[in-house]
């Protein structure tokens, strides 16, 4: 089964995904409050880009054509820093990776992507709050 690897991010009040591959001929682009919702525009827009595709000649392999394919979403740091903020705060997550609030803010709306150095920070964070708050129930 064909994998299409599908970005997501946080912009201002959406969740918003996207796919650049050049199997499928191009960018398709959707947005929703919700990442559930998200997932279903998303697998939505993709059939009918494709379906649009073909239509126009436009070569797509057979395999994605007949719908032998799988959507993987990967969440980008500001959506989950944004998801996040429902258990946490950025105050909190900058205490613990000592990373500067203001940063961890440009990263949360997508102002800024963070190094991969500062982006493992963020995900080490998270888990030292999860285990924190795990070890209160020990």
């Amino acid at each position: 089964m064909e994998q299409i690897k599908v970005q997501v991010d946080w912009c201002g009040k959406n969740y918003a995904s996207y796919i650049n591959d050049p199997r499928i001929c191009g960018v398709v682009l959707s947005t929703a409050k919700t990442f559930e919702k998200l997932k279903q525009e998303t697998e939505e827009g993709v059939k009918f880009h494709i379906e649009a595709c073909v239509a126009d000649g436009d070569s797509i392999p057979e395999t994605i054509c007949k719908g032998e394919y799988e959507l993987v979403y990967e969440k980008r740091v500001s959506a989950i820093l944004h998801e996040a903020q429902q258990y946490t705060t950025l105050t909190a997550l900058s205490r613990v990776t000592g990373i500067r609030h203001a940063q961890l803010s440009h990263y949360a709306n997508a102002v800024s992507q963070p190094r991969p150095e500062q982006k493992a920070r963020i995900f080490e964070g998270l888990h030292r709050i999860g285990e924190s708050c795990l070890a209160l129930l020990s």
